[in-house]
């Protein structure tokens, strides 16, 4: 439909129509019956938006999937709508839909955007053969504190490469081409906007406080840099920021959000976001939440009906918002026009099955689990299994189940999952596995011709996730105490270990020889461990979020300010007085069974200009019979700044494929702008002065260099 007759379209519509397309509700209003193909519960919506006139000129709908269940909702809609405008379905697929990836958390640890691109191209196909349009996805808030539950959906503590990888999901789910999605793309959501990372003592839903300084460098940047590949939609956070709930914030929507950052589409609300202004106490009633949020700048309510039930009286109270309001519908009928919908509103059916989990998506979904792990510890090179090691015992709660997908696991079925002991057993058939959810449950004999135990253990799914967040990090006791009974019988033994958060394992690391740092992997779980624990690939990951040595260390992140008494071996130090300085495994950690050596380091000059950018050059080489790919890490240090800046701050990264006994040549680009920060205030700005280079190593300098 061209821009005249959306024009056209647009002019015949009611304002009850107008304000109809700006909110979204759940299915089962149009269909009655709620399966598993839509959400299971909803609001209790108002009895007047029951009414058809009402409902027949809904725009979206959330939580409603399948072909054939979409197709029958969208079927009833348009038989009774007047203008026949067809719906938006939208979802939350995070790390997948049916065919369900590692989590974002895990994905990050590859620290390779095209990975990261490729299964959300995967996941859109899905999506949309599913009849689904939008996807309320990526989540690039920057997570600092493990014990909120919903660093599992984030990329790490580290802004730059949160908004990478942002980006690069957003270019996987348009797919954009000839500046159109096409017809197995889907809109994308960029959420949560913003600093909805950041609250208070990691609680999901807290308020946020934090300077100026704080947030336009570090927690808003993610947004700003994944904004770049222009999404279709922003979600609005649940929290509160500088006293104001987001939702009902026209500085955050309008002044940073669209001003500085230029968004340009849609902005959503989150999950009864609107109605939830009242509890915030900032609105008195629906129809104030209404007012508030549409004067801030949120398009389209979700969930709540606060805009349906209260239109007239905010159009009588303030008529300039109409014009705001036409054009947030001009942009939902043009996205609407974009995907093909007034042409053909419905999904193939037939198509629907032949997508869904297909061979190339679980291959996709085994490549991205092998290369989300992160090998943390593995003294002796305990891992991989050798081949005197052919009776191999795996125990531990992790050892049997299904259910490793993680929570938000959209459409994704226990029952596809590959469990680790299957995973072992397919990988190498001359092994012979027994698996046991508990060390006494193993028979006597089986452990006496044992010679090598696998110890599963971690973090319930449950346990993380959106409304999970928690104190306490550490395994718990019972875990901890299979542990140091598999170190009791003598057998040599590694540890894998699943989890949607880093935990907190000061006091059993060191009875765990081999660590091998899993997440949630996704439907090939088993099959992607198993490949690592047998040698048939090695770990290449690094940690993207920091590991505390106790629950009460976060939040800890690698590039904290530099403070007057830098943490040392006194007590009138920047330190806990019972606890060891640092985290137990920093950002950027991570080894291979490789053991690549690095070399020749040599910089283009020692002083950056305006003009001329320094590289950084060295040689990598692999002396092992793996072909991986070798993640390299570029910090730099401000020796001296008028402003306090963080001890260390990543300025470049790369992943290098590595072929088996080759080598390569890397190099690593530094300007002048890598050099700036943001002043006191808020000015951007480089000073003169010294800098350290660091590649990889936190500790040591490679370079210094002077502006």
């Amino acid at each position: 439909m061209d821009n005249d007759r959306l024009q056209a379209l647009l002019a015949s519509m009611t304002l009850k129509e107008k304000f109809g397309q700006l909110t979204q509700i759940t299915g089962e209003l149009y269909v009655g019956k709620v399966d598993d193909e839509m959400v299971e519960t909803g609001p209790s919506y108002p009895g007047h938006i029951l009414e058809e006139e009402t409902l027949y000129a809904i725009g979206s709908v959330i939580g409603a999937s399948s072909a054939k269940m979409t197709n029958r909702i969208q079927a009833e809609y348009l038989k009774r709508s007047r203008l026949k405008i067809p719906l938006l379905f939208m979802h939350d697929a995070i790390h997948g839909y049916r065919t369900i990836f590692p989590i974002p958390l895990g994905l990050s640890c590859s620290w390779d955007d095209r990975l990261v691109q490729r299964v959300a191209e995967e996941t859109a196909s899905e999506l949309r053969a599913a009849g689904i349009h939008v996807n309320f996805s990526p989540m690039t808030d920057l997570a600092r504190d493990a014990r909120w539950g919903r660093v599992m959906e984030s990329f790490g503590e580290d802004h730059l490469l949160s908004g990478d990888l942002g980006r690069a999901m957003i270019r996987g789910y348009q797919k954009i081409r000839e500046g159109q999605i096409p017809t197995d793309g889907v809109a994308a959501c960029l959420k949560h906007f913003a600093a909805y990372g950041a609250g208070i003592g990691g609680k999901d839903y807290n308020t946020v406080d934090m300077s100026m300084r704080e947030f336009f460098e570090y927690y808003g940047k993610p947004y700003e840099i994944a904004l770049q590949e222009r999404p279709k939609f922003v979600m609005s956070s649940f929290n509160a920021f500088n006293g104001v709930p987001v939702t009902a914030s026209p500085w955050m929507l309008k002044e940073i959000l669209r001003d500085r950052y230029g968004f340009e589409d849609l902005v959503i609300s989150d999950w009864g976001a609107v109605t939830e202004l009242q509890r915030h106490r900032v609105a008195r009633d629906g129809r104030e939440a209404a007012e508030l949020a549409l004067g801030a700048g949120v398009d389209i309510e979700m969930v709540s009906t606060h805009y349906l039930e209260h239109f007239e009286a905010i159009m009588d109270k303030r008529p300039e918002l109409l014009e705001d309001v036409d054009a947030a519908v001009l942009k939902v009928l043009r996205l609407k026009t974009e995907l093909g919908l007034f042409e053909n509103p419905y999904a193939d059916e037939a198509a629907e099955d032949a997508v869904l989990m297909n061979s190339a998506s679980l291959a996709l979904a085994e490549e991205a689990g092998i290369r989300s792990c992160v090998l943390l510890k593995n003294e002796n090179e305990t891992l991989p299994l050798r081949p005197e090691h052919r009776n191999v015992v795996l125990v531990g709660p992790f050892a049997r189940t299904r259910e490793l997908l993680g929570n938000w696991a959209c459409k994704g079925r226990f029952g596809d999952v590959v469990m680790l002991e299957e995973g072992l057993k397919q990988a190498d058939g001359s092994l012979s596995v027994a698996a046991f959810g508990k060390l006494e449950d193993c028979p006597e004999d089986v452990l006496a011709r044992c010679d090598y135990i696998v110890v599963a253990v971690g973090e319930y799914w449950e346990q993380s996730g959106e409304g999970h967040s928690s104190v306490k990090l550490e395994l718990d006791e019972e875990q901890k105490r299979l542990i140091r009974a598999v170190k009791d019988t003598g057998r040599p033994y590694a540890c894998v270990c699943f989890s949607g958060r880093p935990l907190a394992l000061q006091d059993i690391v060191d009875d765990m020889p081999a660590l091998l740092w899993c997440w949630y992997p996704g439907t090939r779980a088993g099959a992607a461990v198993a490949k690592l624990l047998t040698g048939q690939a090695t770990p290449s990951g690094k940690l993207t979020m920091s590991f505390p040595r106790d629950s009460a260390q976060t939040p800890i992140y690698y590039n904290e300010y530099s403070t007057g008494r830098p943490a040392n071996a006194s007590s009138y130090s920047s330190r806990y007085q019972d606890c060891d300085i640092g985290p137990l495994y920093p950002f950027g950690h991570g080894l291979t069974y490789a053991g690549a050596t690095y070399s020749d380091f040599d910089i283009s000059g020692r002083r950056i200009t305006e003009t001329e950018d320094l590289k950084v050059t060295f040689r990598i080489h692999n002396p092992s019979r793996y072909d991986y790919s070798e993640i390299v890490i570029l910090y730099i240090e401000d020796a001296v700044s008028k402003a306090v800046r963080p001890v260390r701050e990543m300025k470049a990264y790369r992943v290098v494929p590595v072929s088996a006994y080759g080598s390569v040549n890397v190099e690593l680009s530094i300007s002048l702008e890598d050099l700036e920060y943001l002043d006191a205030d808020l000015r951007r700005t480089v000073e003169p002065g010294e800098f350290r280079i660091y590649v990889n190593d936190l500790e040591r300098p490679v370079f210094t260099i002077e502006y």
